[in-house]
């Protein structure tokens, strides 16, 4: 199996420190260490040494495997939930059709999906669950005859070879639950279009990632998802009672019962956009409101913000008085560099708190404007320095939408009054409450075992300042 970096790790001294992570860690090889890394790297044939490296830097989220051609992947059904698939479904079934066996899940369509999608050659039942996405996947889950699963929902765009190699992933792993493609939003002409392509909520990025509770990826969508079939079965498939959310709860309770799951962006899938302002609001707001019964379920999992002392600081100094922020940022730095063991440790520790505090201001800055924004925009009403506050959330926001202001506004309004809606009619506010660490940004020395490959003495944690799961809530329409 071949392994890549994750993107943010950087080596140095000659090879024996790694940097980076999500959330990010510093780790000191051995020159036997550094060496078993370039074979994991490289074309070498792999040994026991090697083999050692790759698991454990696997598990911390600094090298990810990587997906191979595809062509010793095990066999894989695909599960279609469909109502009203449209026009574009025979011609998905055709392309699935030609890796595999294909069963389309009928929701009670009324365009004629069932036929087009029989004709095209695919299996087609009835959903035999609840009405929705949930029900409709469990129903296929149950048919399907193979052990690997893979679930598109029907406004997906699939090319020849969308999967390949993943399914050997997962063969490869028997703890491994689930992979995921990258989703991205259809390229389009249209202004919505050109926002989801940026700034889709499917999109979970260009980075690998293990996906876990404060890591970089939180969650999987089963727009696109392949899944060990028993591993699902074993936790009773989708929560049907979910219309909203259902795959992020889906993911988090095979979690906790000991899974693994993988981000794996080198294979992609398109997902068309929705057509209008309207219909996109009522999504997001779909999306918003499913926070509150995901904190029912997961409690702490779904807090919009977590906050360290650090952060908290450097940002009440920043409102307040502004001039003195660098000195505070220059402390916070230099507290996380102190734990280093030499130079090279402490310029990186140094270097891990100032990004830390960044990412944490980007987190910030949705908040304000999407779970907090009735909050936000009262406190505007009243307080300069709330205005202030929210005037820079604005502008990073944009930025981060590539100056699509009517979209994000529109999208992030929409998730906020979905949320407010739910949280007052469960008179729950367990959604909208931020996660606080008293440690923040400060390295916590991480408990590994002596090795002579990866030398415990030197290892070191950094807690991420700040986190957030990137939007929770996922509706999977099935049109």
């Amino acid at each position: 199996m071949r392994f890549e970096l994750d993107t943010t790790v950087r080596r140095g001294d000659d090879g024996r420190l790694l940097v980076g992570g999500v959330p990010p860690r510093l780790v000191r090889l051995s020159e036997a260490g550094a060496a078993a890394l370039d074979r994991v790297l490289g074309e070498a044939p792999p040994d026991r040494s090697a083999a050692t490296v790759a698991d454990r830097l696997s598990a911390d989220g600094l090298l990810h495997p990587l997906p191979d051609d595809g062509v010793d992947d095990p066999p894989v059904t695909t599960v279609i939930p469909v109502r009203d698939g449209g026009d574009a479904l025979g011609e998905m079934v055709r392309t699935l059709a030609t890796e595999g066996p294909v069963i389309v899940v009928d929701d009670r369509s009324r365009d004629g999906s069932a036929e087009r999608a029989a004709a095209a050659g695919a299996k087609v039942i009835a959903n035999a669950g609840r009405p929705g996405p949930a029900g409709a996947r469990n129903t296929g889950l149950r048919a399907a005859a193979t052990g690997l699963v893979a679930f598109l929902d029907a406004d997906c765009v699939v090319a020849p070879g969308w999967r390949a190699g993943l399914a050997d992933l997962l063969a490869a792993d028997p703890t491994l639950a689930l992979v995921a493609p990258r989703v991205r939003g259809t390229p389009g002409d249209s202004a919505l279009a050109r926002y989801e392509r940026r700034a889709s909520p499917l999109d979970l990025g260009p980075s690998a990632s293990r996906v876990g509770h404060g890591g970089r990826v939180a969650y999987l969508p089963a727009a696109a998802l392949l899944a060990r079939r028993d591993a699902l079965l074993a936790v009773g498939g989708f929560d049907e009672t979910m219309r909203f959310g259902e795959d992020v709860d889906l993911v988090w309770r095979l979690l906790a019962a000991g899974r693994s799951a993988r981000y794996v962006p080198s294979r992609e899938v398109h997902h068309r956009p929705r057509p209008t302002l309207r219909a996109l609001a009522a999504q997001r707001a779909g999306y918003g409101g499913s926070a509150v019964p995901l904190a029912a379920r997961h409690g702490a999992a779904v807090a919009p913000l977590q906050v360290g002392r650090h952060t908290a600081a450097v940002w009440l100094t920043a409102v307040l008085r502004p001039g003195a922020t660098p000195l505070v940022l220059a402390g916070s730095a230099a507290i996380v560099a102190s734990r280093g063991k030499d130079r090279e440790s402490r310029i990186a520790l140094a270097r891990l708190a100032l990004d830390g505090h960044a990412e944490a201001t980007g987190h910030l800055a949705r908040a304000l404007l999407r779970e907090w924004l009735p909050i936000s925009l009262a406190l505007a009403l009243k307080s300069r320095h709330a205005r202030r506050a929210l005037a820079v959330a604005a502008a990073i926001e944009a930025a981060r939408a590539g100056g699509a202001v009517v979209p994000r506004g529109v999208d992030h309004g929409a998730y906020a009054i979905g949320l407010w809606r739910e949280a007052l009619r469960q008179r729950s506010l367990s959604a909208l409450a931020p996660r606080t660490s008293a440690s923040g940004p400060t390295p916590s020395m991480a408990s590994k075992p002596q090795s002579a490959i990866v030398r415990s003495s030197s290892a070191s944690t950094i807690r991420r300042t700040a986190s957030t799961p990137p939007s929770p809530p996922r509706q999977r329409p099935q049109t």
